[in-house]
């Protein structure tokens, strides 16, 4: 890509060719020349019917381009329709929701334990939260502890769950719960 980036008019169809190899064809929606940034309404899937209205946004980043072809300018200003809003409201909640769920996948691997048992640990964490949930080692093996209270041993069904104090029997029943279901789920 040269040193000058060219303006886009909102609305214009462009394509992008990134250093990644990856080729970016929408409509240009928002364009910053100052950060170099682009955001494109692209297709969402290659579909027909229904699937053609739904719609991804995509930012690209300019300076990673290789090559950007502007397939069709927009000239006329009159049909042109002002973009919705960004909602960074939404977008910082959804932002911290992954990197919650991202996080938990992280925690929930153990190099010991088996995708069973990750599976449940992430069941887990889902159902309780994130802190109350943790890892037990002992020897060559692995066990879940819930709330500090209880404790599911491999190979991780209903018959390895224990209390370490005096049984909580609503948490105790809510555990089991979980642990025949996804039991249940990973024998289909």
């Amino acid at each position: 890509m040269s040193s000058l980036s060219p303006c886009f008019s909102v609305g214009s169809l462009v394509r992008c060719k990134t250093c990644f190899g990856d080729n970016i064809k929408g409509e240009v929606l928002a364009f910053d020349l100052g950060i170099k940034m682009l955001i494109l309404k692209c297709p969402a899937s290659k579909g027909f019917g229904d699937q053609q209205r739904i719609f991804n946004r995509t930012i690209v980043n300019l300076s990673l381009c290789r090559d950007i072809e502007i397939v069709q300018e927009m000239i006329s200003k009159e049909i042109m329709l002002p973009p919705d809003p960004l909602n960074l409201h939404w977008i910082q909640e959804r932002l911290s929701r992954a990197i919650a769920i991202r996080a938990a996948i992280c925690r929930s691997y153990h190099p010991k334990a088996t995708p069973l048992a990750q599976a449940l640990f992430r069941k887990m964490v889902q159902h309780f939260g994130d802190g109350r949930v943790n890892w037990i080692e002992r020897r060559d093996s692995v066990s879940i502890q819930v709330m500090r209270q209880v404790v599911i041993g491999a190979p991780y069904r209903v018959e390895n769950i224990f209390c370490t104090i005096s049984p909580i029997p609503q948490l105790l029943l809510g555990i089991r719960q979980i642990v025949q279901s996804l039991n249940h789920h990973h024998k289909k």
